[in-house]
Parts: structure tokens; sequence; C-alpha cells
């Protein structure tokens, strides 16, 4: 298996790029996607809301998946569980690059510490502690495409430079281990999280040991507990001393803002948990890039959708505004079916999948920074907050009556 990237044109020097990313299986045949683009967001290696059949019939998504390994780390010792590869667990198409990361995107905050030998990961079964060992033989038995390396994040959200040592820790340790990654996966190409919090110099010195690493296929910016603005400093910071030449993953970066930002520091793939998140709040996205719209969301719950038998957003074309009305879902999620959840998950994706092209599309016209900047004045700063408000969700909106949603 050999993974290959190709930045086939630049928006200007250290910004937005487009390239093409491609895992070459042999006799297996060959996958490719177009970036900037998405990795599909997967709870326990599943589109959520979504069975294979559905999707099957939804537009075209892009052909890469995103999973997290906390997902399935339920049992307390992680090296005597038997894993089974992910593709047959899950019934992940095949033709998809199945990228394996340790955390899930959409959790910024985390109780887990991570020690001299350890990541401390918060999975469902409670605290586990992750080796490095036992890292490869999990990622061995899974047989993604691309595994993120196992790293100690610094989960404060405002790490000052007094916390100086315990960054230093933290990019000593996170290289250690990614060596030990390389050394020890077979036929899966390794992605590097770049480190060093807020710190200018430990960021630098991470970005400089990982750009000086050959068997480094790609780079994961995983800053989740940060700010936008810091998230977006630490990026620039370290970019300019990574490989252009290798593909950038950041992590949690999924609202539409938030994408447009990344793309524009020079950023390849983000993750599609916004229109899950989305989804979850019983809401159907109404953003583009272009066009004059200022309305991001269609709240399905509102009184006044249930005698509106229009599509869910005019002029979408994906399959639940081709077949269904407001009022059905409205009816739906008032009723607590998990249907509701099902047709919104795929208008939301389709639109998901829209915005990626479109950018592509402006970037090849050279138009992103001005699109950009006009996209964030019509819809403004807060409305794509649905990340927040999932992170304080308990369950989804088919559990709920339509008074607890507005409670």
């Amino acid at each position: 298996m050999r993974l290959r990237f190709e930045v086939t044109a630049l928006g200007s020097a250290g910004g937005p790029r487009r390239g093409m990313l491609e895992i070459d299986r042999g006799e297996q045949g060959s996958t490719r996607v177009e970036t900037p683009s998405f990795l599909k967001y997967t709870r326990h290696g599943m589109q959520p809301h979504l069975v294979p059949e559905v999707a099957a019939h939804m537009d075209e998504q892009p052909t890469a998946t995103h999973v997290q390994l906390e997902d399935f780390l339920d049992e307390q010792d992680v090296e005597k569980r038997k894993f089974i590869e992910l593709r047959k667990l899950a019934r992940i198409d095949r033709a998809d690059i199945v990228l394996l990361d340790v955390l899930d995107p959409t959790i910024t905050m985390r109780a887990g510490k991570s020690g001299e030998k350890f990541m401390g990961v918060d999975s469902e079964g409670g605290l586990r502690r992750l080796t490095p060992a036992a890292f490869v033989q999990v990622v061995n038995a899974l047989g993604p495409d691309v595994a993120v390396a196992p790293a100690d994040y610094v989960h404060e959200a405002q790490p000052s430079l007094t916390h100086g040592k315990r960054i230093a820790k933290s990019v000593a340790r996170s290289t250690r281990w990614l060596d030990e990654t390389l050394a020890g996966v077979t036929q899966v190409a390794v992605f590097a999280p770049v480190m060093g919090s807020l710190s200018p110099e430990q960021r630098d010195i991470s970005a400089r040991a990982l750009a000086a690493r050959d068997g480094v296929a790609g780079y994961v910016l995983n800053d989740v507990a940060l700010s936008a603005d810091d998230r977006m400093w630490a990026a620039q910071r370290s970019l300019t001393l990574l490989d252009p030449g290798k593909p950038r993953y950041m992590a949690g970066a999924s609202s539409p803002d938030m994408a447009l930002r990344a793309v524009l520091s020079g950023v390849d793939l983000v993750d599609s948990s916004y229109a899950y998140a989305v989804t979850e709040q019983g809401l159907a996205s109404a953003y583009v890039l272009g066009g004059t719209g200022t309305s991001a969301h269609v709240d399905l719950w509102q009184d006044d959708m249930a005698a509106d038998f229009g599509p869910l957003v005019p002029g979408c074309t994906c399959m639940a505004c081709r077949l269904h009305h407001r009022a059905y879902v409205h009816h739906l999620l008032c009723a607590r079916e998990m249907l509701a959840t099902v047709l919104l998950q795929v208008h939301n994706l389709h639109c998901f999948q829209r915005f990626f092209a479109d950018m592509r599309d402006s970037l090849a016209c050279g138009s992103l920074a001005t699109d950009a900047a006009r996209f964030i004045e019509r819809y403004g700063s807060d409305a794509f907050a649905e990340l927040s408000q999932l992170a304080e969700q308990v369950s989804s909106p088919t559990t709920k009556i339509q008074r607890q949603r507005h409670a």
C-alpha cells in the first residue's frame, strides 16, 4: 500500500491549495480524493444515522472515512482484546480511505492524563492507558489505510508560558511515540500530530522533528481545546516548517466558518462532524459559499413547519429534498421517529459536500479569500455554533419532545 499526495494548485504561498490524495493498494485498486475535502465522521466506525444501503443512494461523497479508536476501547486490557478488521466490522466501503485516529474530534475537553509511557484515553468503558506498543498492535489488526500516531495532547484551553515544561514534555513524548509507531506498523501510512500548543518555541521544535522523518506520510493539527483564533495561529506557525508535499488534516474544524479558515491556512482535510451536529439539533443546512442567502439553517422543529409542504431547502437536489417535505420531517421529529435524523443527515451531508465542491471551484478561480469573507459577512460569526451545542446534548432529537428542544 502506498499513499501519494500531489499539490495541483496553490492559491498563494503558505495559503490555500488544491491537491489529490491517493491510496494505491496494488491489485486491489486505488482510491483518489480531491482536496480540500473532508473525512466522513463516524461513531464506532459507522456514519451516524446512515446504513450503507442509504449511503449508497446519496450523491457522491468523498471516499474517505474517519474512525476514532476510543470508540473501541471498552475493555480494560487493550492488548488482550481481539480486534476485527474495520471494513468487515463496520461495513466500510472497500474503496474508502480509512483514517484511524485515537480521539473523537468533537470532544474538546478531556479528563484523561497521559504518562511517560502511555496516552490517557477517555473511553466509554472508562480511562484507558494506551501504550505505543498496544496502539501498533491494534492498528495492524484493524487494518486502516492511515493511522494517526498517539500523542500527549495538552488539553488546557489557555496553557500559559509558565506551563512550558508541560508542553516540552508533551512534544518529547509525542515524538518518541511517533518513532515507535513508525517502527511497528505494517502496510499503514502514518500521520503525525503536530504538537507545541501555544508555545512558539515548542511548536517549532515539533514541526522540525516531524519534517525530518521520512516515514511520516502526513500531518495532523489537533488543538481542539484552543480557541478558534489560537488554533489558526498554531496551524500557521507550524505549517511553514512542515513538508509542503504532504497532506494536512485539522481535527475538529468542520463547521463551515472554521473549515474556510483552515483551508485558507493551507489545510487539506477536515472531518464532517458538523453535518452530524446540525442533524442532532433537528436542523437542515441552508448555507452556500456563493449566493445571497442569510439563513444558514432551517429549524424543522418550528410550529410553522407543520403546514409547509416545500422541500427542506428550496433548490436542493438531495434525496431528502426530492422525495420529502418540511411538514413530514417536522412530523417525524415530533413523533420521535428515527427516520427524521436519517433524512436530515442525508440532506446535511449533501450540503456539506456541495460546500467543499464550491470551495474547490473558488480556489480554481482564485477567489476563495473574497468568497470566504462574503460568506462570513452574510451569515454572521455566530451562525455555526451547533458543535458546541452537541457537546452538551445527551441524546438525539428523536428522543425529545418539542418543548424540550427549545428549553
